[in-house]
């Protein structure tokens, strides 16, 4: 990959897009036990660096409706890749890799583990089957 507009073809050419924006496309996936996991990928950058990245965003629960923050946290602690975060009322794993250099199997391993462990995490803290 060379670009965010590379990968964006890829995973247009290769999956289903829920909503695809330009810099934002939004993928729903069908997992096992009917359940399902939705992914975002966003085009980011940081003001301190010219490099282009892209941004799996997996959401799994609502802030409100988990009991033991601390436990989540230490269970996240576990997972290779990701980190939770929280956006608005909303938690969601994030994993982000930079696109300059990136070889389409160094974003396709994240993505499957991000959507894979946002659905783990949901199962165990989240209510159902929301994301």
């Amino acid at each position: 990959m060379a670009s965010w507009d590379d990968l964006a073809d890829y995973l247009r050419r290769n999956y289903k897009i829920a909503e695809d924006s330009g810099t934002l496309l939004r993928l729903v996936f069908t997992l096992n036990d009917d359940r399902s996991q939705e992914v975002v990928v966003t085009r980011g950058s940081m003001a301190s660096s010219p490099q282009e990245w892209a941004m799996i965003v997996s959401f799994f629960a609502e802030l409100s409706a988990v009991r033991d923050v601390s436990a989540l946290l230490v269970e996240a602690s576990e997972y290779v890749v990701g980190g939770v975060v929280q956006y608005g009322p909303r938690l969601a794993v994030r994993h982000s890799v930079p696109l300059a250099t990136l070889d389409i199997d160094e974003f396709l391993e994240p993505f499957n583990l991000t959507l894979k462990t946002a659905d783990l995490l949901e199962q165990k803290f989240g209510i159902g089957d929301r994301f």
